[in-house]
């Protein structure tokens, strides 16, 4: 018995499906069994003199559709396995199937070559060079696993999709620890990939925006809320260990080449892996970032005297290029603008860079949506007063946003026909400071040391607006003269007198403060100005402070005026005379809240009449609207403290009536259950919030429009049908008055409305005390000015209400009331009672009349008739349809 074997290392097995049968009519046993030895296939064939040919057509029929020649080798192997079976057919009875399988394997070895189709890897390559296998190392296929789950999440972040991403998220930390473990048996282990680490960073700053976006938070399904929750708590614990390495990628981040770096490296062999992540580390196994050191700008090599007009303007031209390009450092644009400033030759080169510095500071908060760092904004502060210095220094330079921008060769002298012209708005950059404050003061809180130092700012940008003003004036710019005093006197208008006196004390506080600050560093420096400067030094040392270090010193050509009177007046000429329509709608409103703060009700009633602006607020934009609703809620309370109660009604009444007193004052955002509210309407009216220091408190307004539709409505109630039903009655009133009297059990009150509630009720029976000692122990007599007088005034004014109520409500029962019980029952003198009395008498509310010599009021009885009684019924249940 011969045992060969293929070049293959194996043989063709016969396939038997059913009864045995393939390609053959006689049906016969099984033909072999397939066994795996060493790498090697084995057949091991039945003695049937039929397995040789079964085998043979197994193979045609592998090999169906090959060359002739081929075929011609078949033939004869075919003849000799034939030959060696039949001699072999008288000891395969006694033999297993196996013993002759095995045998009979040995002769397969021509068989092979027909067999294409079963043949290894290691043959198919001399067939096909263009079909390789690449092999690549565990490590490898585990870092492209890694690598792909990466992408995943990255994918599913661009959907927020915070149910998948929690699934790969621990898919990838589960290939990450098997990827180390296959690390820790070459080399020590090491960090984690480079690609690893920047996606923790990218994934905690998406979900931090994530929970920041209330509005898309609130759009999430329960269970991709539920899934973010459960990745903030599980990024907190993770993100620990990672801490260090996640920090150094936040200062230096890696671009996108050092990650396929890391990729070629991890590919390269199989010892590649450990030395690409531990040639970042140290010997303790530190994380470290590579930083890639930068080719120096020929500018900053050159000495100052040596660099020319022309190089400074052509670096600042490709700065300007270079601007918003993605990639571009803002911050080191910031510094090498700051530089070229120091080396500029000439006034109106050292504008156009300060300018551009102004603008690049600008670009590094681009978004509306968010703040600007107080640094920042010192810092634009600092630059805008630096140019004006200078354009004080050289009257004949200007900045104007039409002017022509002209590439001079030098600087241009000062006798230039038509002056020097630089290309810039001075006024716009004031404004965006003062939004930009605006939006600091909103989203700051206001218990915090933060409100308070950022609102010490504010004098600051009165010095900076009233300067500029000065500028303006003299180039004859009046529009922007007009809109810098609307600014200022946006500043001002809700401020009292000594509010004014103390911003007053501090200024000069900071003004002196920054002169003895001046002198001690001159004697400083002409105590270090015995040496020379040091050739070598570096000139990007020159570049100017930090941002965190901005030192802002009060400007000491600025003054305030110790009259605030004037200041607005004057204010407000100005505007009347030179601003437009929006302008001197909003100077109107802020000169009318600032005369109600004073407390002369009827001059700046007058205003407000004279101004027709209620007429046409419908049609202004929405913060004018604002404006407007909060001088009526301020002309409301100076009424009140006046004493004047119809007036006050008048004006809080509708404010107070509508119940989004909030909304209308930009003092909150109401989240109503039936309102509806775009993702866009949202922000915008967060946008509109009125800062902390600017809000009229709530408590007061509702305070005193519930005590006014108290004294105002109490004795129409009691008066019944006898009043004139056109009069305008409080419908929130009545409605919290129906709801106090359907509540079963009234307890001690506790918050405004329950105060008035208690109050209303004793008035209504003409307890004219009880009714004062509930609203005197409402809290809001702590914050309103004058809180004595007008508590007396008050005090008065519900015995008056009492006494009316009294005689609508018992008038009836009484034949005559003497007007001796009268003043002492309400504690009023006779010339009030007389007076009270009479008036109802004469307006016929009260029918009756005058008895001068027992002096008592005798009162009228009114039969009504029938008909009489049933037009008044008819008439009531008209007014109820």
């Amino acid at each position: 018995r011969s045992h060969r074997r293929s070049p293959s290392g194996g043989v063709a097995a016969a396939h038997q499906r059913g009864n045995g049968r393939l390609g053959c009519a006689a049906p016969t046993r099984t033909v072999g069994t397939r066994l795996a030895t060493s790498g090697q296939t084995r057949l091991l064939l039945s003695s049937s003199p039929a397995a040789p040919r079964l085998s043979t057509m197994a193979s045609r029929f592998w090999t169906r559709g090959s060359s002739d020649e081929d075929d011609s080798e078949k033939d004869s192997e075919e003849q000799t396995s034939s030959e060696d079976s039949s001699s072999d057919d008288s000891d395969s009875d006694s033999d297993s199937d196996s013993s002759s399988g095995s045998d009979s394997s040995s002769d397969s070895d021509d068989d092979n070559k027909a067999n294409k189709f079963l043949r290894s890897d290691s043959d198919s390559d001399s067939d096909s060079d263009d079909d390789k296998r690449v092999v690549k190392s565990a490590k490898d296929r585990r870092y492209e696993e890694l690598a792909a789950t990466t992408d995943e999440i990255r994918n599913k972040m661009n959907i927020n999709d915070w149910a998948s991403i929690q699934s790969c998220f621990d898919k990838l930390n589960k290939q990450l620890e098997t990827y180390q473990k296959l690390l820790s048996v070459t080399a020590p282990s090491g960090p984690p990939p480079r690609k690893y680490i920047r996606l923790l960073v990218d994934l905690e700053d998406f979900m931090y925006k994530t929970l920041a976006n209330k509005d898309a938070k609130k759009k999430m399904s329960t269970t991709n809320a539920k899934a973010l929750n459960t990745m903030k708590q599980r990024l907190k614990k993770h993100n620990a260990e990672y801490q260090e390495q996640m920090d150094a990628w936040r200062k230096n981040p890696e671009s996108s080449a050092d990650e396929e770096s890391e990729e070629e490296e991890s590919d390269s062999g199989p010892d590649s892996d450990a030395e690409a992540l531990g040639k970042d580390g140290d010997e303790d196994g530190e994380f470290k970032t590579k930083t890639r050191e930068k080719k120096k700008d020929k500018i900053l090599t050159m000495k100052p005297e040596d660099i020319t007009y022309v190089m400074v303007r052509n670096k600042l031209q490709e700065i300007n290029i270079n601007r918003g390009k993605k990639g571009t450092d803002r911050k080191e644009q910031v510094e090498m603008l700051t530089y070229l400033a120091s080396i500029s030759k000439g006034p109106s080169q050292k504008l156009e860079v300060l300018l551009q510095i102004v603008g690049a500071l600008f670009d590094i908060n681009p978004s509306l949506s968010t703040t600007m760092a107080t640094p920042l904004w010192k810092r634009c502060v600092k630059t805008i007063l630096e140019i004006l210095d200078v354009l004080a220094e050289n009257p004949h330079i200007s900045i104007d946003d039409k002017a022509e921008v002209v590439e001079y060769e030098d600087e241009p002298p000062a006798d230039t026909e038509g002056g020097v012209k630089v290309w810039g708005n001075l006024v716009a950059f004031v404004e965006r400071l003062d939004d930009e404050m605006f939006k600091v003061l909103q989203v700051t809180d206001p218990h915090t040391n933060e409100y308070l130092e950022r609102l010490k700012d504010e004098p600051v940008f009165l010095a900076l607006a009233s300067l500029t003003t000065d500028y303006v004036v003299r180039i004859g710019d009046y529009a922007s003269v007009s809109r810098l005093a609307l600014r200022r006197m946006e500043h001002l208008y809700y401020k009292t007198h000594p509010v004014y006196a103390a911003m007053r004390k501090m200024v000069l506080m900071q003004q002196q403060t920054a002169a003895e600050e001046e002198a001690v560093e001159a004697a400083a420096a002409e105590e270090e100005d015995g040496g020379d400067l040091d050739p070598d030094a570096d000139p990007e040392a020159d570049k100017g402070p930090k941002f965190e270090d901005i030192k802002l010193a009060m400007p000491q050509g600025f003054t305030m005026a110790e009259d605030p009177d004037a200041v607005i007046q004057g204010l407000m000429t100005t505007i009347l005379e030179h601003g437009d329509e929006r302008t001197k709608a909003r100077a109107m409103l802020c000169k009318v809240f600032y005369t109600a703060i004073l407390g002369d009700f009827f001059t700046a009633r007058d205003l407000l009449l004279m101004s027709h602006l209620q007429d046409a607020v419908q049609h202004m934009d929405i913060s004018t609207q604002i404006l407007y609703n909060r001088t009526m809620a301020q002309l409301g309370l100076c009424a009140f403290r006046r004493g004047l109660v119809g007036d006050a009604h008048s004006c809080l009444s509708e404010l107070y009536g509508c119940g989004r007193i909030k909304e209308l004052l930009a003092q909150g955002v109401n989240m109503g259950r039936y309102q509806e509210k775009t993702p866009e309407q949202e922000k915008l009216e967060r946008r509109r919030q009125m800062p902390f220091h600017m809000h009229i408190n709530l408590e007061m307004i509702e305070s005193c429009a519930l005590i006014c539709a108290m004294l105002v409505e109490v004795p129409n109630l009691a008066a019944g049908g006898t009043l004139d039903r056109r009069k305008v009655l409080s419908k929130s009133f009545q409605r919290l008055l129906d709801t106090y009297d359907r509540q079963t059990f009234t307890g001690p009150p506790e918050n405004v409305r329950e105060h008035i509630m208690a109050a209303t009720r004793a008035l209504r029976t003409g307890d004219w005390a009880g009714c004062y000692g509930f609203v005197e122990g409402l809290s809001c007599w702590g914050l309103m000015d004058g809180a004595v007088e007008v508590k007396e005034r008050l005090r008065e004014h519900i015995k008056e209400e009492a006494l009316r109520t009294f005689l609508f409500t018992y008038s009836a029962q009484y034949a005559s009331l003497c007007m001796d019980q009268l003043c002492s029952t309400f504690d009023l003198p006779e010339k009030k009672v007389h007076g009270v009395v009479s008036k109802m008498m004469v307006e016929e509310e009260l029918p009756g009349s005058w008895d001068q010599p027992t002096r008592t009021i005798v009162m009228h009885k009114v039969e009504t008739s029938r008909l009489q009684n049933l037009a008044m019924s008819f008439a009531d249940k008209v007014s109820m349809i």
